[in-house]
């Protein structure tokens, strides 16, 4: 290239009007996906879990085993005690399998409803047509004869898109299940509010509180559809805690009180008064979390309740009390 050549322009190139029809143009990006509303991956099992249950298993067959032999061998000696004891083990190890069952298939329900309300999540903005309706067939199963399940077949129509469809099914099917369970946690958060306060013991207390806290948990989730056993309740009862935890709850219980009822109120509480108060606030907080994991939806149409709306009606007047707010407000 010679030295004097001026470089072209780009407003110095010609293109004739047959070139410009075949140039190829670019396209545009693929839109990028809204983290806040994508479901979350679904996470594998840990390490930790799986080897806890391997362990779990080969005590089990070791246990299992062991007991074979030394009923063989009592029924070889004494058939008079042996014969017993193996009709007896066998109802053991029958009532332990129909157990294990059980809580096997509560733990895969919680499972598929965290994957219904990723689905839901995904469709509750969508504009087209086609996907809602498997999703709400899947829902209305698992919360059988649910009221409202007509007034949605009657409210619907075929122009309804997939995200129109979500939020009429939650108006009229999950928002009803939505203010019994909120009633729920009214009536668990007083109740456990007046025991701290009644109780004699610290240790008493604590049992207490634990026993009608996870009776609170089950009983919301047996509303949405969950059948929990104790190890599905149990687990429940840990991602409300694990979420509870990281809304803040201690700063909530130490402070929400104080802004409702009054320092001054507050200073005539006595102790076992003030603690009963501060364990109502942290069961109506796991109640209301306990609401969000076993709903089959998300919140799209209908507001979600706050922890404030619940301390309000216990503490209005200065007495508990159950009535539901006309509507609740973020």
């Amino acid at each position: 290239m010679s030295k004097d050549r001026k470089p072209i322009l780009p407003f110095e190139i010609e293109v004739d009007a047959e070139s410009a029809r075949t140039m190829p143009v670019a396209s545009e990006p693929p839109p990028r996906r809204n983290s806040e509303t994508a479901s979350p991956p679904s996470g594998k099992r840990s390490w930790t879990g799986r080897l806890a249950g391997a362990f779990f298993l080969a005590a089990a067959g070791l246990v299992g085993l062991e007991a074979v032999r030394h009923v063989s061998a009592m029924i070889e000696t004494t058939p008079l005690i042996g014969w017993p004891f193996l009709v007896l083990l066998s109802i053991v190890g029958a009532t332990t399998m129909l157990f294990l069952g059980r809580e096997i298939r509560d733990m895969r329900d919680m499972r598929e409803g965290g994957e219904l309300r990723g689905s839901a999540d995904r469709l509750r903005n969508s504009d087209l047509h086609g996907e809602a309706q498997p999703l709400i067939s899947r829902i209305s199963r698992r919360l059988g004869s649910a009221d409202g399940l007509t007034r949605f077949e009657q409210a619907r129509t075929d122009q309804h898109s997939d995200g129109e469809q979500l939020a009429l099914f939650e108006r009229h099917v999950v928002a009803p299940l939505d203010k019994r369970a909120y009633r729920l946690v009214l009536e668990g958060s007083r109740d456990i509010g007046l025991l701290t306060a009644l109780s004699p013991l610290g240790l008493l207390d604590g049992f207490l509180v634990i026993w009608r806290t996870l009776v609170m948990i089950r009983q919301i989730a047996r509303l949405y559809g969950l059948h929990m056993g104790p190890a599905a309740s149990l687990s429940l009862l840990r991602q409300c805690l694990r979420n509870a935890a990281i809304a803040g709850v201690a700063d909530v219980v130490s402070h929400a009180t104080i802004e409702h009822v009054g320092a001054s109120i507050t200073a005539m509480l006595s102790a076992r008064a003030g603690q009963g108060a501060g364990n109502a606030l942290l069961a109506a907080r796991l109640g209301l979390e306990a609401i969000r994991q076993s709903r089959p939806l998300p919140y799209i149409a209908e507001e979600q309740p706050r922890l404030k709306h619940v301390r309000e009606a216990i503490f209005a007047k200065g007495e508990i009390r159950l009535d539901e707010p006309e509507k609740v407000r973020s």
